[in-house]
């Protein structure tokens, strides 16, 4: 039952949450796309079974996993490689990989074994069918997998402190589903299939490449040494599984709107919710103790500054403000001196005045897991129909108040300036992904796409002004076609409040790895460590329990694991 103060508080307006400094610090939450994907195959007990490991003394060689769950039966085949370390790339354009793997419907034959042992491998070039819903590959990382092997051949366990340098054994580059290589498309999984939701069919694949990756280490070194012992469970929890990705994820933002305002919409209703409770007093120390936890993580992940984001250790420092409010309400029922209505809204607006944004988001993560059994139900509505069309009976004046309600944010930009026209996006033809060039000096300008939403709400509104208020879009239309695309973007999204990024994405001033980490945080990533403005590695999965413990007590708060002793 809900503890409310009387209702669920209103959830921030778009003009707040859609701006990119917030997006861009934005932390996985108890409704990501993992924490779902792990309460469900928790919940309903699935199997997980080793049905092949044909590896050789060095590891390179093929496994297929079947995953039985309540409906259906699955297929998860790797294939390992040899490869040469200087040839070893987190960019999408490589042609090598450490390791490719597929997730399949059924339990595959060996001739869809052998097909998939001579095409995965290929990846870009490759060719899958309609049966297979996931390609992706995968590197090793070049320091920790060949010590954690070293380790396990002299009978010894690693040093988590070393384990910890890099978080994981391989990194994914891209998990690819919906159609491409010829894989099933997205909607064949509707919603009573076992990987029905964002994300989530690919979400297991990194999962199970993560229990592949144990499975990999402990062979090479027990086939490799008599000694060799199999790798302890705490530290295996505490490995995730990597991911470096770049600007190919950015435009998918722009290009899903309606299902980007659904995400959105969701965790600010949950987040509203959240604050809405009037908290116990075990649920404020509750809090404290998830600072400490969440501090302890920020200042355990040693990552290498860049200067491109806040430094862990900082955030964790500026966290112990947050724990005095909470402290200085549990024993004089102030926060900073003021008098306190509500909780939970009032420590979001001190944390957001006096630290950060950015602290806010980190708080907003903290009552989530605090309230998990409360907001689990807007998992359940994380999908939603993109339907995109053109109303063809609207009349422009109906049109303009659309674009009086919803884009006024779009105004605010001056296209004449050369600096709020500085990038331009396009779509590389070497790899068909996108790219961001600078205007007048990269090339690529002629193939731009269209994801100056601000400057065509600018072209449309001007186009519209000397036109009768009473004529319908179609008239409109067929006397200025290079417009529907934009109009058919309005009348679709009338009322999805979220669905726009209310920024320049053309700016000077942009920085796409806001872009990077707003998505990544709803599949449910943590240790941000960008190596430049443009790319970043990410860690999914680390504490999460082990294929061993499915079916076992579930305790869902498993993220930011403390280290290993």
């Amino acid at each position: 039952m809900v503890r409310s103060n009387s209702q669920t508080l209103p959830i921030r307006p778009a003009n707040e949450v859609m701006k990119l400094n917030r997006l861009g610090v934005f932390r996985q939450t108890s409704i990501s796309f993992l924490r779902t994907l792990l309460r469900k195959m928790m919940r309903e007990d699935w199997q997980i079974k080793n049905r092949i490991f044909s590896l050789d003394e060095n590891g390179y060689g093929h496994a297929v996993y079947t995953i039985y769950t309540p409906k259906d039966v699955f297929s998860f085949t790797v294939v390992t490689n040899e490869m040469l370390d200087e040839n070893r790339s987190d960019r999408v354009i490589s042609t090598e990989w450490d390791v490719t793997f597929a997730l399949s419907e059924g339990i595959i034959k060996e001739d869809k074994i052998s097909s998939l042992r001579e095409e995965l491998p290929k990846q870009e070039a490759g060719r899958a069918n309609a049966f297979d819903i996931v390609w992706s590959r995968a590197n090793k990382s070049n320091r920790v997998f060949s010590y954690v092997v070293d380790c396990l051949k002299e009978g010894k366990q690693p040093d988590p402190e070393i384990v910890n340098e890099v978080g994981y054994l391989l990194r994914t580059t891209a998990v690819y589903g919906n159609g491409k290589f010829g894989l099933g498309l997205y909607n064949k999984i509707k919603e009573d299939h076992p990987f029905s939701g964002p994300f989530c069919a690919q979400m297991f694949a990194v999962y199970l490449l993560r229990h592949f990756s144990f499975e990999l280490v402990e062979h090479i070194a027990k086939v490799q040494s008599e000694v060799a012992v199999p790798m302890d469970s705490e530290v295996k929890r505490y490995i995730g599984t990597g991911n470096a990705t770049g600007l190919g994820m950015a435009p998918f933002l722009i290009a899903h709107p309606r299902l980007i305002h659904q995400w959105i919409y969701m965790r600010e209703k949950a987040i509203a919710r959240a604050k809405s409770i009037n908290p116990s007093i075990e649920e404020l120390q509750l809090a404290v103790m998830w600072i400490y936890r969440i501090s302890d993580y920020l200042n355990q992940t040693n990552l290498i500054d860049r200067g491109l984001l806040k430094k862990d250790e900082d955030l964790a420092e500026e966290m112990t403000i947050v724990r005095s409010w909470i402290q200085e309400y549990m024993e004089k029922q102030t926060m900073n001196g003021e008098t306190v209505d509500n909780i939970w809204f009032k420590l979001a607006e001190l944390t957001k005045e006096h630290i950060s944004i950015e602290m806010e988001e980190i708080f907003n993560t903290i009552i989530l897991e605090i309230y998990t059994d409360h907001i689990t139900e807007f998992e359940n509505y994380m999908d939603v129909i993109e339907d995109y069309k053109v109303n063809p009976l609207m009349t422009l004046e109906e049109l303009r108040s659309i674009i009086r309600t919803q884009y006024r944010w779009a105004f605010q930009y001056d296209f004449t300036d050369p600096n709020e026209k500085y990038y331009f996006w396009y779509r590389s033809m070497e790899k068909e992904e996108p790219r961001l060039g600078v205007r007048g000096l990269d090339p690529g300008e002629e193939w731009e796409l269209p994801l100056n939403i601000a400057e065509q709400v600018q072209q449309l509104e001007e186009g519209l002004q000397n036109e009768s208020p009473q004529k319908v879009v179609s008239s409109f239309i067929l006397e200025n076609p290079r417009f529907k695309g934009i109009i058919q973007r309005i009348q679709s999204l009338e009322g999805y409040e979220y669905a726009e990024i209310q920024e320049n994405l053309l700016s000077k001033e942009l920085y796409p790895l806001h872009l990077l980490r707003c998505k990544l945080s709803f599949f449910g990533a943590e240790r941000f460590n960008p190596k430049s403005d443009k790319w970043v590695r990410i860690t999914l999965f680390q504490g999460a329990p082990l294929v061993e413990e499915i079916g076992k007590t579930y305790l869902d708060h498993w993220v930011f694991p403390s280290l290993p002793i």
